[in-house]
């Protein structure tokens, strides 16, 4: 009967070292500097904004609710953010990146150009990002409007990982955070 307690600790555990399956979709266009950006985990939707970079603040916008949220890019917040990112960098293992974008610049010959040079850049980046992540899937779809001006970009990307690394660094990152808040009012 004792062993029997010894079964919920080792769920817990287990649980914990289950890989979180996190997909990313982000599209956006540059002429109207709008987009989009949706979070899913297990394929179930999480998090669906629609985003509108205005100067030097980014205006969010849910997709149920029609109150905007204002981020400024000196807040607090986007300092956590970043934080958190660069902690979690490392501990993902990353499924897929699929890049996907449109151009037309109005002239034939230097929207081609242009769209040569995005393609040799993202399969130079790709190569890299191989290195690292040799287990990843990448890809780079483009479609070339000759006639007509267009600029948009978009990218879906999946990564996996675990409960735990995912804790850690959110922990990691609120200590950093706050320490770095701490040293800019000195």
């Amino acid at each position: 009967m004792q062993s029997l307690y010894f079964l919920i600790p080792t769920v817990v555990i287990i649980l914990l070292m289950l890989p979180i399956i996190l997909e990313v979709r982000f599209s956006f266009n540059l002429l109207e500097n709008r987009g989009t950006f949706c979070i899913y985990v297990f394929k179930i939707k999480l998090q669906y904004f629609f985003f509108e970079i205005d100067g030097r603040q980014i205006k969010l916008q849910n997709q149920k609710q029609t109150t905007q949220k204002q981020l400024d890019f000196d807040s607090p917040e986007l300092a956590f953010y970043e934080e958190f990112t660069s902690q979690i960098k490392d501990k993902t293992r990353l499924k897929f990146l699929e890049v996907y974008y449109n151009i037309g610049l109005g002239d034939a010959f230097l929207t081609s150009m242009v769209c040569g040079l995005i393609n040799v850049g993202a399969l130079i980046l790709f190569t890299g990002l191989k290195n690292k992540k040799p287990t990843a899937s990448l890809g780079v779809y483009d479609i070339v409007s000759y006639n007509k001006k267009v600029v948009e970009i978009a990218a879906n990307l999946s990564v996996s990982i675990s409960a735990f690394d995912v804790a850690y660094s959110l922990i990691n990152s609120v200590m950093l955070s706050r320490k770095k808040a701490a040293q800019k009012q000195i």
